[in-house]
């Protein structure tokens, strides 16, 4: 036999292995390196008349921008929005939101982010990589001529986003105007992908892509070590979690209530200020009910996480200074402000307190743990249907 042909086979054998480490290699920087994506949203926030916001997240830090034309017309007419700051526009970040200017109202818009991967990003060399586009979706801007509105709203979800998804089936949120959360949709905020899991990434697949939801905090919102993140999910053009929404002739007023106990109560770690942040709303919603705005609308709807009412069961329990704080600074403005309803969250159980019950000059629905709300507001009255995850029927009214 040639001798030669030992060594041959030998290097043949480790040429092989040589490829079979990098064909493994490959496989695992494959596996361990997954697609670049869109891991998260899109989601609209803080839709107006002639504005709007697309919410995302990518799977790796990217340059990424929106992509908006009128409902149907050619790609080439899409006009390129992106998010710039002192002169930088917004880049190596997978999180982020942008802001559409220059709509028209009661029209329809489609869509789309493109991102392109930032594998490096030196001072004099920027490397990118993959590119993503994804796929065309629609939304409507506010007409201000609409009457009425199909509104949804639930709260105390606690990270239940399968309750959620639950909820709002039972509700046919297929034709709802409008979505909103009373607070609590988490238990606390302590890491960045919680906020996605509880609730967004639930209300993505079902509609936030094309209608948006707006948020009230609750109290366990304010609470974990990433909690004073919780207003970048939401980001509003004024930087404020509290705040109004002109949907046509409905006037929603959605206020930031805290936390239930005293600033000192040791849970708080002496790291709270909601007492003063609590005036500051007064003060703020004194104003709002002066303008014309808010005179001018024909439905005004109150949407708050703490009840401003109080319970005999509760004012007998002496950790409720929080609450009873909100109560004290808020509900004397609204009880001079023609509201029609107030919507909240908070003690978990169903409960409606009827105009006068307690103080109170407008109708109170707690909502509870386990229950939805939808209200059609339609000539002139309100058509209260509060349902519970069974499919029972906790209340129908017309107010």
């Amino acid at each position: 036999m040639n001798k030669s042909f030992f060594p041959l086979l030998a290097g043949t054998c480790s040429l092989l292995l040589s490829f079979a480490g990098v064909a493994s290699a490959q496989q695992h920087e494959a596996v361990s390196n997954p697609p670049f994506a869109l891991l998260h949203g899109p989601y609209l926030q803080e839709v107006t008349t002639e504005a709007a916001t697309v919410v995302y997240e990518t799977s790796d830090k990217a340059f990424s921008w929106v992509e908006v034309k009128p409902h149907g017309a050619a790609d080439e007419e899409a006009r390129r929005c992106l998010t710039s700051r002192d002169g930088l526009f917004d880049a190596y970040n997978a999180f982020g939101s942008v802001r559409i200017h220059n709509l028209q109202p009661a029209s329809q818009y489609d869509y789309r982010i493109v991102s392109k991967q930032m594998l490096q990003f030196q001072p004099y060399k920027v490397t990118f990589g993959d590119s993503i586009t994804t796929p065309w979706y629609t939304f409507s801007t506010i007409n201000p001529k609409k009457k009425g509105a199909s509104i949804f709203v639930t709260s105390d979800i606690h990270g239940d986003a399968a309750k959620l998804e639950k909820l709002l089936q039972l509700a046919d949120y297929r034709s709802c105007d409008a979505f909103f959360y009373a607070g609590d949709m988490m238990n606390y905020i302590n890491s960045h992908e919680l906020p996605f899991t509880s609730f967004i990434d639930s209300s993505v697949k079902l509609f936030a892509s094309s209608i948006p939801f707006e948020v009230v905090r609750g109290n366990h919102e304010t609470r974990g070590n990433m909690a004073r993140s919780y207003s970048t999910y939401f980001p509003k053009e004024n930087g404020k979690i509290y705040g109004s929404y002109l949907l046509g002739d409905v006037m929603i007023v959605m206020l930031d209530s805290g936390e239930d106990k005293r600033e000192d109560h040791w849970v708080y770690a002496g790291l709270t200020n909601f007492d003063a942040y609590r005036s500051e709303q007064a003060e703020w919603l004194k104003q709002l009910i002066q303008t014309e705005a808010y005179r001018k609308a024909r439905y005004r709807i109150i949407i708050s996480h703490f009840p401003m009412v109080m319970d005999t069961q509760w004012k007998e329990e002496k950790e409720w200074y929080g609450w009873d704080d909100a109560i004290r600074k808020f509900l004397p403005v609204l009880n001079e402000a023609n509201v029609d309803l107030l919507v909240s969250g908070h003690t978990h159980r169903y409960f409606y307190h009827e105009k006068g019950s307690d103080g109170n000059r407008f109708p109170v629905l707690k909502q509870g743990h386990d229950s939805a709300a939808r209200l059609e507001l339609h000539d002139g009255k309100i058509h209260l249907k509060v349902i519970d995850t069974k499919g029972t029927i906790l209340k129908e009214a017309i107010l």
